[in-house]
């Protein structure tokens, strides 16, 4: 009996044991269902609120934006159901709004408008924007599965601002053609969007630029009134524009009078296509630069928000969802999307507590795919010229200038380059040259690394501190303190040796050199041969060179090259586990050597304990 309960209960518990297993391997592939568990009935009902919240806003955007990247209005439309469910299930915030943004679009436009026309070749653009959805997705799948999410920290803040704030200026201008009423090239440069605008302003349609003046005005002044009355936070004013506008339309014969409409916009959702897959080596740049910004974008505003609400969101986790997400649109017509700053925000205000919100947002908008697309034929394009005028004029950010000014020229420097090539060499130039002179400047930091000489502040407990920093720090008798702030590698080893040599011209009395390594984060083998030959140099003008608080991977290194043990306990030889110890050690070898030095000259005397040479008499 007690052997059938045995088995029984091992039986069970194995069972159970697998069972968890599979319910863990499951909610870390489809985070919803660790959440779904967890939510009251409350929290369901703040989803749908949020859902349709959102839905009210993303329509008219999603059209927006599709303009923006010049594609029809029902593309933006598509991107906004089948992108938002896959990342619903896969994504790790919940509040996270993905779909259509005016970066992304913007960078689409600049890359899909030098292969095709948008106008004369309206199919073979969409399909490119499709492909081009298709390699972001595997892109940032790849970084994902690879866990390179640490890539794209090399575009700093500083490049980011810059980059943010010209194409925020380049977005809006780009619009004047539909503000304006005018025909002008398409083009993504400040000067040529200038060339181009002005010899045709006599040409402006009245009545276009009217729409866009109310529409624009009505937009800021909503916006202003919402951040005041708490009631109206969650007033549809792009949605109520659009209403608006088009029953104008329909009442006061706009097309009749020469405004520019939205047009035909096909019902029902579309079937998967194919690619052209002979097209991928034209988009490889412009993909890799969505990828990128779309994901920093991305993950800035879920990083943000799940720390609002004390949650971890995963960075790997998220370019897997966004990546699935591209790739899936991509056979239904849809360009690249990713997680926006507005929307995310009004979901999150709106009370959204898992991506269940977002479910309700993509079934919102299928509906309006499926029967009341037909509705938005008579939408002016000024006021979807507006909406886009409106949403992105956030996006610049002069104060960013003004506070790096006062505390970082060199990132002011950064940010000023992404601005200028961005508006004038051209987008994916500008944020590449700006990425690049990031990491050059990264590289330069690593290569000309910080250090300081150290001298003694306070007595009990004995402190060091930089003598650049504090005038009233005291360098040792005899003793040279130095302290690295950076990794000893191939890069800086040579320069790292030839400023020891230096210092040691500086401190000729120097008896005992002790090397701070506690910010040597790593060393390869180059620097361990340039440690070796310091000794060396060291010895020869017999000197003590003494090493403290350098971290166990770097003397594990220099064991190898046996120049110490590495032993936890070791008090005898060159390495000391704190700066005070490996001090002492140093002040002890000057002193005796000092009193060596002394005893020959005949003039060896002692006080207060220690000995004193004829430098400390002066």
């Amino acid at each position: 009996r007690s052997l059938q309960l045995h088995l029984e209960r091992h039986v069970v518990g194995s069972m159970a044991g697998k069972n968890g297993d599979s319910r863990s391997v499951l909610a870390r592939a489809f985070p919803i269902l660790g959440v779904v568990p967890t939510l009251s009935r409350e929290d369901l009902q703040s989803d749908v609120v949020a859902g349709l919240t959102v839905a009210v806003m993303i329509v008219p955007q999603g059209m927006a934006y599709a303009a923006l990247a010049a594609l029809r209005p029902e593309n933006g439309l598509y991107s906004c159901v089948l992108p938002i469910i896959v990342y619903g299930l896969l994504g790790t915030s919940r509040q996270l709004a993905v779909g259509p943004v005016a970066m992304v679009a913007l960078l689409t436009s600049a890359g899909l408008t030098k292969l095709a026309d948008p106008v004369t070749e309206t199919a073979k653009y969409t399909e490119l924007a499709s492909l081009l959805a298709f390699m972001v997705g595997v892109i940032q799948t790849a970084m994902g599965v690879l866990r390179l999410d640490f890539v794209v920290r090399f575009l700093s803040h500083p490049v980011l601002s810059g980059f943010t704030s010209a194409a925020a200026l380049v977005i809006g201008l780009s619009q004047l053609k539909d503000l304006f009423g005018i025909q002008l090239p398409r083009d993504k440069k400040l000067h040529k969007i200038a060339e181009n605008f002005f010899p045709e302003v006599d040409e402006t349609h009245g009545m276009t630029l009217a729409i866009a003046v109310l529409s624009m005005g009505f937009l800021f002044g909503a916006r202003k009134i919402k951040r005041k009355v708490k009631m109206l936070k969650r007033f549809p004013d792009a949605l109520f524009l659009v209403a608006v506008a088009i029953l104008a339309s329909e009442f006061g014969d706009f097309k009749e009078e020469g405004v520019k409409l939205v047009g035909e916009v096909p019902s029902g959702f579309p079937a998967p296509w194919n690619l052209p897959w002979d097209r991928v080596g034209d988009l490889a740049a412009t993909a890799a630069s969505i990828s990128f910004i779309a994901f920093l974008e991305s993950f800035a505003v879920a990083k943000t928000i799940a720390e609002k609400e004390r949650y971890q969101v995963d960075a790997r986790q998220e370019l897997l969802a966004l990546g699935l997400c591209n790739v899936v649109g991509s056979f239904f017509r849809c360009m690249p999307v990713t997680g926006g700053f507005s929307r995310s925000a009004v979901n999150y205000q709106a009370g959204a507590k898992s991506t269940l919100a977002s479910m309700v947002t993509a079934v919102s908008v299928l509906l309006v795919v499926l029967f009341l697309t037909p509705l938005f034929e008579s939408l002016p394009k000024a006021v979807l010229g507006s909406i886009i005028v409106v949403a992105v004029s956030t996006l610049v950010n002069f104060q960013e200038m003004k506070h790096l000014w006062k505390t970082d020229k060199r990132d002011l420097f950064l940010l000023l380059t992404a601005f200028g090539c961005t508006l004038f060499v051209g987008l994916l130039e500008g944020i590449l040259i700006a990425a690049g002179m990031s990491m050059v400047l990264v590289l330069q930091k690593a290569v000309i690394p910080h250090g300081a000489v150290l001298g003694q502040i306070r007595d009990d407990p004995p402190v060091f501190r930089n003598i650049d920093r504090f005038p009233d720090a005291k360098l040792v008798d005899g003793v040279l303190i130095y302290r690295l702030d950076a990794p000893l590698f191939f890069a800086n080893a040579d320069l790292w040796r030839d400023r020891m040599h230096q210092l040691l011209q500086e401190y000729p009395k120097t008896v005992s050199v002790v090397l701070h390594g506690g910010a040597v984060a790593h060393m390869d083998s180059t620097g361990a041969h340039a440690v070796e030959g310091f000794i060396k140099e060291c010895k020869r003008h017999e000197r003590e060179a003494l090493f403290a608080e350098f971290n166990g991977p770097c003397r594990d290194m220099l064991g190898r090259m046996g120049i110490s043990k590495t032993k936890e306990d070791e008090s005898e030889g060159p390495f000391f586990l704190t700066l005070h110890d490996a001090v002492a050690q140093a002040k002890r070898v000057a002193e005796s050597r000092s009193v060596v030095l002394n005893s020959v000259d005949g003039s060896d005397h002692l006080e207060d304990g220690h000995a004193v040479t004829a430098a400390d008499e002066c």
